[in-house]
Parts: C-alpha cells; sequence; structure tokens
C-alpha cells in the first residue's frame, strides 16, 4: 500500500512539474508575439514603401505631361499663329518650348507627388524635377527635352516595443519617373494666300525609370 501511495505523490509532482514549465512557455510566447509583430512590421514597410515613392513620382509626372500634351481628345492641338509670323516649324515648336512646364517647377508637380505619397502611406521628404535633355526628342530639328522627376519618401513603422527600442523606424525609398515626348505629328496649314504655318500634336507619356 505504501508503494502505492508513493507512485501517486510522484505523479502528482510530475503534474505540477509540467503545469509550471507550460506557465512559462506561455509566458515567453507572450512576451515574444509582440517581437515578432514588429519585426514582420518592419519588413513589411520596407517592401511596400516603394509602392508610395513609385506612385508619388508617376504623379508628378504624369501632371507635366499633361501640361504638354496637345492632341486633339485631350487639349487641342498646338497651332501654329499665322498673326506671329510663325511661317516655319521651327518658330511653332520654339513657341511650344516656352510652355512653363518645360523648367519642371516644383509647383506644378510637387503637389501631386506629396498627395499620392500620402495617399499610401509614405511621408515625402525630397522633391525634385528638372528638363533632362539627354533624353530629348528632335521635332522638326529642335530638341524637346523629357521631364525627369526624383522623388524620396519615408513610411513610418508602428512596434508594439517602440519604447523599449529607443528609436523610431522608418521605412525610406526613393523613385524616379519621367514624362517624354512620345509621339509628334505635324500639319501645314495655309496663313492667307502667300505662307503656310504648320499645326502640332504632341502625345506624352511617363514611365518609371529604374536606372537610378
Amino acid at each position: 500500500m505504501s508503494d502505492r501511495r508513493q507512485l501517486l505523490q510522484l505523479i502528482r509532482d510530475e503534474r505540477g512539474g509540467i503545469g509550471f514549465n507550460l506557465l512559462w512557455v506561455c509566458f515567453v510566447l507572450l512576451f515574444m508575439i509582440p517581437f515578432f509583430w514588429d519585426v514582420a512590421s518592419v519588413h513589411y514597410a520596407r517592401r511596400f514603401a516603394g509602392t508610395g515613392s513609385d506612385a508619388a513620382s508617376l504623379a508628378a509626372a504624369q501632371e507635366y505631361a499633361n501640361r504638354l500634351h496637345f492632341v486633339p481628345i485631350w487639349n487641342g492641338i498646338f497651332y501654329g499663329r499665322c498673326e506671329l509670323g510663325e511661317y516655319t516649324p521651327q518658330q511653332v515648336v520654339l513657341r511650344y518650348l516656352t510652355n512653363p512646364a518645360f523648367g519642371a517647377p516644383a509647383g506644378i508637380g510637387e503637389p501631386y507627388a506629396r498627395q499620392y505619397a500620402v495617399e499610401n502611406r509614405n511621408t515625402l521628404t525630397t522633391y525634385r524635377a528638372w528638363p533632362d535633355y539627354s533624353l530629348a526628342k528632335p521635332v522638326a530639328g529642335i530638341p524637346v527635352p523629357a521631364i525627369k522627376v526624383y522623388v524620396e519618401t519615408k513610411r513610418e513603422v508602428f512596434t508594439a516595443y517602440g519604447s523599449l527600442y529607443r528609436r523610431e523606424f522608418e521605412a525610406p525609398n526613393r523613385a524616379q519617373a519621367v514624362a517624354y515626348l512620345d509621339i509628334w505629328r505635324m500639319t501645314p496649314r495655309p496663313c492667307g494666300s502667300y505662307y503656310t504655318t504648320y499645326d502640332f500634336t504632341f502625345e506624352w507619356k511617363i514611365t518609371l525609370d529604374k536606372a537610378r
């Protein structure tokens, strides 16, 4: 009988040990789960931060393209002006190049870059735009530059143990987009009985520039 009691006592002791170990494992797991969440949040933010920067650069480039786009179904045709004495294609193209968008001012593209960065939970930190003559397309012998847009963004990472790390986590990214003249057409038009002017259509496109 004493042997039986000893066996029952031993079982009770083992049960107590298992319970304590299980409690300890649960405590460790509860402590580590937020840590794993933080690691996953950082990787997730870094992976998708590029979406915000790409959208920001493309939105700005699209706005420059819209200002320079002249097709009948969009905003008409860029007409030569007889009253200005534009009797050669070059004269018409030179006036086209006076469009303010060719200077790539930040006031045209930056608001859209900032808006699209915010919509993708990013913050716009750097914005630059400039005409790029290395990508220029000749129109009637005159180079028409592309417009490049470069942006940098950051995306905040919200962590469970942020106070313990004593730092804020951010996922930075950058992107570069290009607005470029894709197709142009020229149509002569009489200016009275003796002269001819020229009307143009300009079709612009945008793309991400991966070589950045």
